[in-house]
Order: C-alpha cells, then sequence, then structure tokens
C-alpha cells in the first residue's frame, strides 16, 4: 500500500479533528484532516491483520523527538471506532481515547453516543476534572448535532504528559485516526436497506478492567 493513497471511500467527505484538552481543560478545533494515509500505513496494516479487535504497541516518531511506542486497543463498535492508548510509566489511566465516526456511519449513529463516551472516559478514569465530564458532554452533543456531513474525530488527550511527549502523542492519535477510518470504512459494508446490521454495542457497553501489566481487558 502505498502511504500517500487517499481514502477511497471517503473522498470528496471533509475530515474534522476535535481534540479535548484535558490539562487545560478546553476544546480545539475542528481541524480538517487532508484525507491521505501519510504516515499511517504500517497501523492499517497492522488493524487489518487483526482477527477483531486490535491489542498491540504501534510505535509514532516526530522529527527532533524519541520515537515512542503506544500500547493501543481498537476497537470497531460498527457506528464508531474507538481506541485506548497507554504509554509506559502510566500503568493506569490511558494517556489518550480516540473516537472516529466515518461520515458512511453517521445515520447509524446511536442518539446516545456522547453519553457513552464521556461515561467510557469516566470508567477509564481518563479526566483528571470530573467537572469535564459536562464540557465534553455538551460540546459532542453540539457537534453531532451541526457538523452531519462531515466524518468526525474526537481526540482526548490526557494531562499527565510532559510536552515533548505530549507533541509525539497528538501526532500518534492524528495517524491513528486515519488509520482507524481507512480501516473502518473497508471493513463492512453498508447495511443494505431493510436490514439493519449495526450491533447494540456502544461506548458505555465496553466493560473494561486494568490488568496488572497496563493492559485493558475488554469485554461487551
Amino acid at each position: 500500500m502505498n502511504e500517500s493513497e487517499l481514502l477511497a471511500t471517503e473522498t470528496g467527505v471533509e475530515i474534522h479533528l476535535y481534540g479535548w484538552n484535558d490539562q487545560g481543560g478546553f476544546w480545539h478545533g475542528p481541524t480538517e484532516i487532508a484525507p491521505a494515509l501519510n504516515g499511517s500505513g504500517s497501523i492499517l496494516r497492522k488493524l487489518r491483520n487483526a482477527p477483531g479487535t486490535f491489542h498491540g504497541k504501534l510505535r509514532c516518531s516526530v522529527p527532533g523527538l524519541p520515537g515512542m511506542d503506544f500500547q493501543t486497543t481498537v476497537y470497531d463498535l460498527t457506528d464508531a471506532g474507538l481506541a485506548m492508548v497507554h504509554l509506559d510509566g502510566f500503568p493506569h489511566a490511558p494517556i489518550g481515547v480516540v473516537a472516529v465516526i466515518p461520515a458512511q456511519r453517521r445515520p447509524h449513529l446511536r442518539p446516545e453516543f456522547a453519553f457513552g463516551f464521556v461515561s467510557f472516559l469516566s470508567f477509564l478514569g481518563a479526566m483528571a476534572n470530573p467537572d469535564s465530564e459536562l464540557a465534553i458532554n455538551d460540546h459532542l452533543e453540539s457537534v453531532l448535532r451541526t457538523d452531519t456531513a462531515s466524518t468526525l474525530i474526537f481526540t482526548m488527550e490526557g494531562s499527565q504528559l510532559d510536552s515533548d511527549t505530549s507533541i509525539v502523542a497528538s501526532a500518534y492519535f492524528e495517524n491513528l485516526s486515519m488509520a482507524m477510518l481507512q480501516w473502518l470504512c473497508t471493513k463492512h459494508a453498508e447495511p443494505e436497506a431493510g436490514h439493519d446490521h449495526i450491533s447494540e454495542v456502544s461506548p458505555a457497553a465496553v466493560v473494561c478492567a486494568s490488568a496488572g501489566d497496563g493492559r485493558v481487558a475488554c469485554r461487551t
């Protein structure tokens, strides 16, 4: 696969990234992302080779900074993709969570997605300030209500990262989200009319328990 290959299934659709900075307690975006796989090809290959849910280490490098390995778990919830990202040295809460909602799946997005996403973050202990829950929920609901034609990417970056780690993590979240988008768009065909094959799994229904090695064991 050529890593500059366009995301054919999303060509002509804008991709908007919205990011929550937990340290500052604010949203940034939307940032329009080019539909290309630059830097994401190796991640996409590993996602495609996974028998189901992906769990493993993925590497990201930024010029001038040390490369980092991110322990990553990626789920296909059928109406969206969800990823948890851990980093060695931070054994408990994830350093970030990524949600990807392809435009082609927007008609099947469940109404309670925002609530489920925030509940998931709360369960993981991913937010340093519990007061963040309302701000995250309200912004998600607003974006889902008003940005109706785009592919949406939501990232949540934890507050425990130093500046260099934050730079690499931000680059990784973007690369991961583009790989997830291509993976999601090609993994499932659109349901035929009158045949809704969308799973009833939602972010709030993914029950996770932290294991001793920092992995997160999940079940639905």
